[in-house]
């Protein structure tokens, strides 16, 4: 269903703009207040951008509270297509006066998610193909090779695993008119599944633990973490409430758990190093350089340069994640075609054993 117009404002999900639009909307908004605009008449001329509807119902939105009287932070929060991280920034930017650095910063962070989220969904499209392809090969033998071959083999003695393979051949082929079904059921079952908080944060914990795999996972969250604490941070905001906005951000539920825990030992007076230390989920040397930071009263800084390195760190892990994905898929597939080709010739090398002797 479309945006439903009620008085002035448009009410649609509350669904939020994604990072690309988000990095377009902040540049574009820092470009214009920084040349003079007003922010209504800012918000008014972004408002007249064709190309991505929903964007140009946001800017509308959020003129219209900001004319009614409300602070441009709580505009946002009231149009429901903000993330919180921006909405804390640009609050805390409205009451320090330096809105058009803050917008420009959020726009430069969210350009980092894109350019981040793009990477993330290039290095798992390849095993996802490689998936697709295996299943693909498996049906293709089951409902084409297998009752092919039945005939031949009809009379001959069939070995445990072949038997177990025609079963599930004759299984499939009786039901192959409701495959798409299953198919589409099952996917909608995982998505649904994964999105329940328990069912995701045991997911999301078992990614962190896994040989090999979990490290390169930490790094890309610690990479996330520092990034998002830093943009926070650097608008002013207490650590405890930098933590607080975090929560949600880094992609992992489970991270997420500990992140309120460290924000918990902040609230009772620990510093943010010993926190970090204590919750033994990032990376481990995060800790070890923010107490350097803190020591030396420079925290902003040192978090921005952990930002960035972590940048680095996670474009390492990504391409380690590819290296490790790629062979791991092809070595599945390969074990599998082994194992059919197994079953499928082990019968006929019998019988033509059987001829022979």
């Amino acid at each position: 269903s479309g945006p439903i117009k009620v008085g002035r404002y448009v009410m649609q999900k509350k669904r939020k703009l994604g990072t690309e639009k988000l990095s377009e909307f902040f540049r574009q908004f820092s470009v214009l207040i920084s040349s003079g605009l007003p922010v209504p008449k800012a918000l008014e001329i972004m408002e007249t951008d064709e190309t991505d509807k929903r964007f140009s119902i946001a800017c509308r939105d959020l003129r219209l509270r900001m004319i009614d009287g409300m602070l441009i932070g709580d505009a946002m929060a009231a149009t429901g297509c903000f993330p919180e991280l921006a909405v804390q920034m640009i609050r805390s930017a409205e009451m320090g006066g330096h809105l058009g650095a803050a917008t420009m910063r959020l726009s430069t962070h969210y350009e980092k998610e894109h350019r981040t989220e793009g990477k993330i969904h290039g290095a798992v499209l390849y095993p996802k193909l490689l998936f697709v392809m295996m299943i693909f090969l498996l049906l293709f033998v089951f409902l084409v090779i297998l009752p092919t071959l039945e005939p031949l083999l009809a009379d001959a003695k069939l070995p445990f695993f072949t038997r177990v393979l025609m079963d599930i051949s004759h299984f499939l082929y009786e039901y192959r008119y409701f495959l798409p079904v299953a198919a589409l059921l099952i996917v909608a079952a995982v998505e649904f599944l994964i999105t329940r908080p328990g069912i995701r944060r045991v997911y999301d914990r078992m990614l962190c633990f896994l040989p090999v795999l979990g490290r390169q996972v930490k790094i890309i969250c610690t990479a996330r973490f520092c990034e998002n604490m830093s943009s926070l941070y650097s608008s002013g905001l207490p650590i405890s409430f930098c933590l607080k906005y975090t929560m949600g951000t880094i992609g992992n539920r489970y991270l997420d758990g500990s992140i309120r825990g460290i924000m918990e030992r902040v609230e009772n007076g620990k510093l943010l190093s010993e926190a970090i230390r204590e919750s033994g989920c990032f990376d481990k040397k995060l800790a070890a350089v923010i107490v350097t930071g803190e020591e030396a009263g420079c925290l902003d800084e040192m978090l921005r340069r952990l930002a960035e390195n972590y940048e680095h760190e996670a474009d390492l892990a990504l391409a380690k994640l590819m290296n490790l994905l790629e062979p791991a898929m092809i070595l599945l597939i390969g074990a599998l075609t082994g194992f059919l080709i197994l079953g499928i010739m082990e019968p006929i090398w019998n019988m033509y054993g059987s001829i022979g002797g």
